[in-house]
């Protein structure tokens, strides 16, 4: 016995075929069929309290007048990507100053001010390795009859490894600025107490 070809319900048929491929492909662009697993999470950044702050002073003095510079990070931007093959974060972060020029600085001949100041970026779990702290230098102006700058700092770049036992979410970056021993035994002693 022969078979008839019905050339409609060939025609169904190809409809039929297009309108499932069609709504396959929409899910697919939708995400639907992509892997729900959350990204791995980045470290953690952190502002050191003690170090968030830098006040510069001419000589030994600490009075308000003796005050060259006084800086202090504001917060950060960046972003992260986690490539979990190679067990690396590759990391890039820019850091904000709010910077206050005192009374003690004396102008540049054109009137403006400059000060340099340093920060770091620091991995407390690569301790004691050189990678586990960089610090960098800055410098910030000062126009004329101008006191109190915010500072965006250049793109710092990071890469840290990471292992199954210590994930990307586990890490800790710290960002504070690069205190001498006097500047730090200042800051202990005129932070708040909460």
């Amino acid at each position: 016995m022969r078979r008839r070809f019905t050339p409609g319900f060939a025609a169904k048929a190809v409809v039929r075929t297009g309108l499932v491929l069609g709504i396959a492909v929409a899910l697919a662009g939708c995400g639907i069929f992509k892997d729900k697993t959350p990204p791995p999470p980045c470290p953690k950044i952190l502002i050191d309290r003690e170090t968030a702050k830098a006040t510069r002073f001419v000589g030994s003095g600490t009075d308000l007048t003796d005050t060259l510079i006084e800086t202090e990070i504001q917060s950060y931007t960046g972003e992260c990507v986690v490539d979990k093959d190679a067990q690396v974060v590759k990391m890039s972060l820019s850091v904000v100053f709010q910077a206050t020029i005192g009374p003690a600085a004396k102008p540049l001949p054109d009137g403006t001010r400059k000060a340099n100041f340093a920060y770091f970026v620091a991995l407390p779990d690569f301790f004691p390795h050189p990678a586990g702290k960089q610090v960098f230098q800055t410098e910030v102006s000062f126009p004329p009859n101008v006191n109190s700058v915010r500072y965006r700092d250049g793109e710092v770049t990071l890469t840290i490894p990471f292992s199954k036992s210590v994930g990307s979410g586990d890490l800790r970056v710290y960002i504070g600025m690069q205190l001498d021993p006097k500047q730090l035994e200042f800051n202990r002693k005129n932070q708040p107490q909460f």
